[in-house]
């Protein structure tokens, strides 16, 4: 049988005591977990897509959308400048009034692309409002939801697989209504091209 000698439990116990009376027990700040917190949210909150009926041109890849769009959800993180997806096969920069940053689409290992949105200086929204990211072909009044999102702080990082193999988009980011129609709601704050 074991005795509290042969485990050496008075000789911890000796050490736990001098330790605790040498350091002092100060409670920690208030603000402690709210600045872990902080540090380790996500640069957006992404919420769920509503229901909506996609184009023709866009119905091929249409079940690679909506499967997608549980990972967009996912891959939504903090703004990592490194990554790993190497360089860009369109970039462009957006700045205006309500928004600037970088729209970006990368050519991921399996042949699908993914577009990059790096945005700051995103206005809060509104309650029962958020912001949604729209495709369409240049041209086109035809307009795919990709995206949907609350910016943190002002930032937003989205990473958003492509349900199209279009190499011209038309990208804009509305303002939406959180109980308004599925469609675009005519609210742009920033609209461009990657081509």
């Amino acid at each position: 049988m074991t005795t509290e000698n042969d485990m050496g439990l008075p000789e911890h116990t000796d050490t736990i005591d001098r330790l605790e009376r040498g350091v002092a027990r100060n409670a920690p700040p208030d603000d402690l977990f709210d600045r872990i917190l902080d540090e380790v949210q996500p640069s957006a909150k992404i919420i769920p897509f509503r229901r909506r009926r996609m184009p023709a041109w866009a119905s091929s890849a249409a079940a690679a959308a909506v499967a997608a769009a549980a990972a967009v959800f996912v891959t939504v993180a903090v703004t990592n400048n490194d990554n790993g997806l190497g360089d860009p096969i369109r970039e462009v920069q957006v700045s205006n009034e309500r928004v600037e940053g970088t729209l970006a689409v990368y050519q991921q290992d399996d042949g699908n692309r993914l577009l990059v949105a790096d945005l700051d200086k995103v206005p809060a929204a509104q309650r029962d409002q958020f912001y949604e990211i729209w495709i369409s072909r240049p041209g086109s009044n035809v307009k795919i939801p990709v995206g949907a999102f609350l910016p943190r702080n002002g930032h937003a990082h989205l990473e958003v697989p492509l349900p199209t193999e279009d190499k011209k988009l038309s990208i804009d980011i509305s303002v939406e209504d959180a109980n308004g129609p599925p469609e675009h709601s005519g609210q742009t704050i920033a609209q461009t091209e990657l081509l």
